[in-house]
């Protein structure tokens, strides 16, 4: 008695919880939850980022080749006066001097470089393509999140399509009991007939509670996806009619081979090592550069005795450093080999996923035949279940049973129809033709 009191006590809860939670909240779809998760999905925004460090790689490496200009002031002191020996016809005459012995130097320094061996072009080239695989892997990142609101979005609307057959079957039951205690107030049937109908309402009642805490973690789940809390803010609706399902492309390998993100991200990333193997070995070549600088010199601060100005052409050719340059090439080459085999990997990959979610969604659809049939079948077999039943020609158990069995069947059907509606966006995902959204949303 006390456990039946407390079940009924918290649907009661449950149910007035939910009202209030309700009660003035937006309706929530598919569209409008990736449009926030759009905004405020934390994979993304870290994706952006990423592709912000990429640009920004891309300006270190050009900078190497922009003119560099810069201040400095020095300051020297010596233990004697700088001085050089003067000669005149052989003979040393004296002494010059060479400086101050206490030295302020001020002076602005430009310098370019003039000639790198192709270094500074091969490190930007090998960036740039760099910059377009990190946009072409954040495509991906966003059609993970697509997919994973959208999975989410159908896992909740399976677990809001659960907790209505579980209404119905709690209706179903208290419907049976209205009928068994009619016959026992007539003395037809026995006390333990009502009493195992009792039970089969609190059943009836704790799967509902059930269903209903399955949709409320089912919520949490779509607000992890989008990336901010839903509820109470947002309301699920009742679906108006089923969606259609797109057909299927004629080969969805083929076009998954060819629209996949991480493809052109392993073949940008790929070349862009190769041109950084480029970048270490002319590392090790010839260097022209340009230096200029004016000057003052003086042994007091702020320096002006001494005014002039020098231009420098230096040119280097590190012959030998120890096969760092050459080291640096070969592991460059290395990783772009390795690029090569994760994309033959990729490749297998993606059929795979490809080919399981399309056996997926034909299954389901077929579940779908069949579970429309099951659910006719059991609702004729529970409505003769009972007429016999109130007629005094069939059995208590045989109601009982229908029920669950008619229960069963609901349940099937709804499985079967959002199981084809993921499966099919699991498709679309698997063939790199999701994250639309979120790419509009950053085109803006």
């Amino acid at each position: 008695m006390y456990r039946k009191f407390f079940s009924l006590l918290c649907l009661f809860f449950l149910i007035l919880l939910q009202a209030l939670t309700a009660h003035g909240a937006e309706p929530l779809s598919l569209g409008k939850a990736l449009s926030l998760a759009a905004e405020n999905n934390p994979a993304l925004a870290a994706g952006r980022q990423r592709i912000a460090q990429a640009r920004e790689r891309i300006r270190q490496a050009a900078a190497a080749a922009l003119p560099q200009l810069g201040v400095s002031l020095l300051y020297q002191t010596a233990d004697r006066d700088p001085v050089y020996p003067v000669f005149i016809g052989g003979q040393q005459v004296g002494y010059a001097q060479a400086g101050f012995r206490t030295t302020w130097n001020a002076a602005l320094t430009l310098s370019r470089l003039i000639y790198s061996g192709g270094a500074v072009r091969y490190s930007v080239d090998s960036r740039r393509l760099a910059l377009q695989g990190v946009e072409a892997a954040e495509k991906r990142t966003a059609q993970g999140v697509e997919w994973a609101v959208t999975s989410a979005w159908y896992d909740l609307r399976r677990a809001a399509g659960r907790l209505s057959v579980a209404e119905e079957t709690l209706a179903l039951a208290k419907e049976h009991l209205r009928h068994v205690q009619a016959l026992f107030r007539n003395g037809v049937v026995a006390k333990n007939e009502v009493l195992r109908v009792e039970v089969s309402v609190s059943e009836a009642e704790l799967g509902r509670i059930r269903a209903m805490n399955a949709v409320d973690v089912a919520w949490h789940g779509l607000s992890r996806a989008v990336g901010i809390p839903l509820r109470p803010v947002f309301t699920l609706t009742a679906e108006d009619a089923p969606d259609e399902l797109s057909p299927l492309p004629s080969d969805p390998v083929a076009e998954g081979l060819s629209s996949r993100p991480e493809m052109r991200a392993l073949d940008r990333a790929m070349h862009s090592a190769l041109l950084s193997a480029k970048a270490a070995r002319a590392s090790g070549g010839p260097r022209v550069v340009l230096f200029g600088e004016i000057y003052r010199a003086d042994d007091t601060f702020f320096p002006s005795k001494m005014d002039d100005w020098k231009i420098t052409l230096q040119a280097t050719w590190n012959f030998f450093d120890g096969g760092e340059s050459s080291s640096r090439a070969r592991e460059a080459k290395a990783a772009a080999e390795e690029l090569l085999h994760q994309a033959e990997d990729l490749k297998r990959q993606i059929e795979l996923e490809i080919s399981v979610a399309r056996t997926n969604f034909e299954s389901s659809l077929r579940r779908i035949d069949v579970g429309k049939a099951m659910v006719a079948a059991a609702e004729e077999d529970y409505r003769m279940a009972l007429k016999r039943y109130v007629a005094q020609v069939g059995t208590n158990i045989d109601v009982l049973d229908a029920a669950v069995a008619l229960t069963n069947a609901r349940n099937q059907l709804v499985e079967g129809v959002y199981d084809s509606k993921k499966a099919r966006a699991e498709i679309d995902w698997a063939m790199g033709r999701t994250g639309k959204a979120f790419f509009k949303e950053a085109e803006e």
